[in-house]
């Protein structure tokens, strides 16, 4: 992560200001139109104001000014702020500028203050310039790169840096996920997902990592019977986080951790299945929380629960018609072993509420009709709390980690049950993002609880302004945190 700073007075011989449509200026950039290197470079611009476009000029001393088009003003907001950020940075970066000043916070966001606008730039940078290379072998790119940015403001600095922090603490565990999401399976192994774990060291964080042997002696059947195709041990991930006084019942985030989800015996097809990688986003997104919100040091009780397991096609493994007993004690039959991470959030969950945490929400890479739903732009949300699933409606709006409500009318209940078992694990295609969440909610007793399936949002072969193409994309983690966030404001 590049070095970012803020203050009131520039710090480097490169400036970049915005650049409104009509050749409009913001206030700093305003005053430097008296040079007539400035003014003849405005007159004869004629792409100026394109949202992203960046033009630069060297000055007679020998400084640099450039110009980063905002697009149409009235449409930008928060988002469109990390974008523009992203994109500057990017350019800087390519064009061999080692440090640069920028004058960003001077653009005016209806309805936010400079703190939010420096922590918006500041993420949009950080994820922006995000790249995973880890196995390529050739020599990389030596060239000069961008290694620092000051953030001029004109305010209150001492809330600026704040936000500066929080925006680091954020953007570092937004990364942490999508390390852990890009990663291949014969890396990301559930061991190694407990390494990585047990590699966030905190005096107030506690965590277990239960290896096989530990996890038949738990209970932990559902999450056994899934691990039954594989060679490798499955791990059950438990973290508690204490940043509040004892006394306060924790949230609980509880995270599917499938490092490689092939379909067991009901194997998927072989179009895309390496993506499948990407089946423990959920765990990675708890782990990109915890990380964040030990860096911001949250006054927050946290409890983290992540199954892990491959669901691969050993002679061993579980098969379609196999009825298996739950943590719970519920009986589940199996119609399709493809619907592995209910099976195995069943144990996470039930697990998570006998702690009797004041909430639980969930981290899936569920199902493939969220996908078909929602696409890529939001992530399917249900759960039995109006409270929680306001409010991380309201957060997503605000990062741009967006969720959509979907309904769980009791009548949707009915598609589960079976009729030789408690519950069955696929209530077939119709509403299949909703039945998935009905058998969950059989696992959380009465514990208010939301669902997140970020099956569409937890990786991008496109890519994004502030994810690069074909990754991970950390979803849920600035979601979350800013959920946190606000309730301990």
């Amino acid at each position: 992560m590049i070095s970012i700073q803020v203050s009131l007075r520039p710090q480097s011989p490169v400036a970049v200001h915005p650049l409104l449509p009509e050749q409009k200026l913001t206030t700093s950039a305003q005053a430097i139109t008296t040079e007539q290197v400035i003014a003849n470079f405005l007159a004869s611009n004629e792409h100026q104001g394109k949202f992203g476009s960046i033009r630069s000029i060297y000055m007679n001393d020998g400084t640099r000014v450039a110009f980063v088009g905002t697009g149409n003003i009235d449409k930008l907001n928060l988002q469109k702020l990390r974008s523009l950020a992203s994109k500057t940075a990017q350019k800087l970066n390519k064009n061999n500028i080692e440090t640069a000043d920028v004058y960003l916070t001077e653009l005016e966001v209806a309805g936010v203050n400079l703190a939010d606008k420096v922590q918006a730039i500041a993420e949009g940078i950080w994820l922006g310039l995000y790249t995973f290379d880890n196995y390529q072998t050739k020599e990389k790119d030596k060239q000069t790169k961008l290694s620092s940015i000051n953030i001029v403001i004109h305010g209150d600095e001492s809330k600026a840096k704040q936000a500066l922090a929080a925006a680091k603490a954020i953007a570092a565990g937004t990364i942490f996920a999508r390390n852990l999401g890009n990663h291949p399976g014969n890396v990301c192994t559930p061991e190694y997902l407990g390494e990585q774990a047990s590699s966030l060291a905190h005096p107030k964080l506690k965590t277990t990592v239960m290896d096989k042997a530990a996890i038949e002696k738990a209970g932990f059947t559902a999450l056994l019977a899934v691990n039954q195709g594989s060679n490798k041990e499955p791990r059950f991930i438990i973290m508690e986080y204490r940043g509040a006084d004892n006394d306060d019942a924790p949230i609980a985030l509880v995270g599917k951790g499938l490092t490689f989800d092939a379909g067991g015996i009901s194997i998927k097809p072989a179009s895309q299945m390496d993506e499948m990688k990407f089946d423990m986003c959920g765990s990675a997104a708890v782990l990109g929380i915890f990380k964040a919100v030990i860096e911001m040091n949250l006054p927050i009780n946290l409890l983290g629960v992540i199954p892990s397991t491959e669901n691969l096609l050993g002679g061993a493994a579980y098969k379609p018609g196999d009825i298996i007993t739950t943590y719970k004690g519920l009986t589940i039959e199996i119609l399709n072993t493809d619907a592995e991470g209910r099976v195995i959030l069943s144990d996470a969950l039930a697990y998570a509420a006998e702690q009797k945490p004041a909430e639980i929400i969930d981290f899936a890479t569920l199902t493939g009709a969220c996908v078909v739903a929602l696409g890529g732009q939001a992530t399917g949300l249900m759960g039995t709390s109006d409270a929680i699933k306001q409010s991380l409606i309201t957060s997503g709006q605000k990062t741009h980690d967006r969720v959509w409500e979907m309904p769980m009318f009791e009548e949707y209940q009915e598609q589960i049950d079976s009729k030789i078992a408690d519950i069955k694990n696929t209530g077939g295609r119709e509403a299949g993002t909703i039945t998935a969440a009905c058998f969950l909610s059989r696992f959380v007793d009465d514990i208010p609880w939301a669902h997140l399936d970020i099956a569409g949002t937890a990786w991008n072969m496109k890519g994004t302004d502030i994810s690069p193409v074909g990754g991970a994309t950390g979803a849920g983690v600035r979601l979350i945190v800013d959920y946190l966030q606000q309730k301990v404001q």
